[in-house]
């Protein structure tokens, strides 16, 4: 019974992606559901991280122990705005919120640098997602015990279980540093290390990626999600700009500023509307020919479209190698 105890707090005390025993790829539960993705680029095992649901948040104003360059994700429904920075995520890789009515999953896998947000309604399920411990092509891979679900992050599909090859929902998120957050969102909450009594987070480490950080826009309608449009830092290095592109049979806005550290994207929905970039107005970004005015998180904040929220299509930053060895067609946008 010892033994069992010990094992026990093991396997909740691990932290990071875990990569170890590769060669043990069994399943939860069911037998009768198989991975649907090759299991030779399949590492770990069933070792499932702490489990992140409802967390404490802290104001803004009251951090002054998070590095100015430290990566961090902003989520924003109705007038609430949450801050999740990398470092504190990678203890749980997940975190299960809500605002409001919306339920969704703060995910990050610190391999990949890639941070994204999925809806935990999924059908008739609720999920409450945690790390599995497995890893796909070094990319977390996602649990829903409860359903019996995994979910490949970086193809936001399902891999094993009753929703095999389905794909999940993500809400637009928007990713840039410390620093921007302090400046222009200090009325936002925070998810920190003491959130779910987690201590072990070094607050002390700027956590800035120094790699090839892309940013990238899948293509949801092209070789089946096999297709990612990808844009680089350099490309918005002199102010904000906006760019155009055509993706999923979409008018996509690309709106992006290096100095900030951001790029964010939506879908156009009335394409007898145009749209140009504003400069020194951040965290308003844009204005359409109709006069209505846009902020970071794609929320009309003036006009006659006020309160209006742009939808998008997955969107997120990764590592230049993790795009390359999940997308078969990788289209580098200029």
């Amino acid at each position: 019974m010892k033994n069992l105890f010990l094992l026990l707090i093991l396997i909740f005390t691990l932290t990071g992606c875990n990569d170890s025993d590769e060669g043990n790829i069994t399943g939860l539960t069911d037998p009768e559901y198989k991975w649907t993705i090759p299991t030779e680029n399949i590492s770990g095992s069933l070792n499932l991280f702490p489990l992140a649901d409802n967390p404490k948040m802290i104001s803004v104003k009251d951090i002054d122990f998070i590095a100015s360059n430290s990566r961090v994700a902003m989520v924003r429904f109705g007038n609430e705005t949450r801050i999740y920075p990398y470092l504190f995520i990678s203890k749980f890789e997940a975190i299960n919120d809500k605002i409001d009515d919306i339920t969704f999953t703060m995910t990050y896998c610190p391999n990949t640098k890639s941070g994204l947000v999925f809806d935990r309604k999924f059908k008739i399920d609720d999920f409450t997602i945690r790390a599995s411990g497995y890893l796909y092509r070094d990319n977390q891979v996602l649990i829903d015990a409860e359903s019996d679900t995994f979910w490949s992050q970086m193809l936001t599909k399902c891999v094993k279980g009753k929703y095999a090859g389905e794909r999940i929902n993500t809400f637009n998120f928007v990713e840039t540093r410390w620093s921007t957050v302090k400046e222009f969102f200090p009325d936002a909450l925070v998810f920190t290390n003491t959130s779910i009594n987690n201590k072990s987070a070094d607050t002390k480490k700027d956590n800035i990626v120094k790699g090839d950080l892309t940013f990238g826009i899948l293509d949801l309608k092209l070789s089946q999600n096999e297709s990612a449009h990808l844009f680089h830092y350099d490309g918005f290095a002199e102010n904000t700009k906006l760019k155009t592109v055509r993706i999923s049979n979409e008018e996509i806005l690309v709106i992006g500023n290096k100095e900030k550290q951001f790029i964010t994207s939506y879908i156009n929905d009335n394409s007898q509307v145009d749209f140009k970039v504003l400069q020194d107005q951040f965290p308003i970004i844009m204005e359409d020919s109709n006069g209505n005015k846009w902020d970071v998180f794609g929320i009309a904040i003036s006009g006659s479209r006020k309160g209006d929220q742009l939808e998008s299509l997955p969107s997120f930053f990764a590592l230049g190698w993790a795009w390359e060895s999940f997308y078969t067609n990788v289209v580098i946008e200029n």
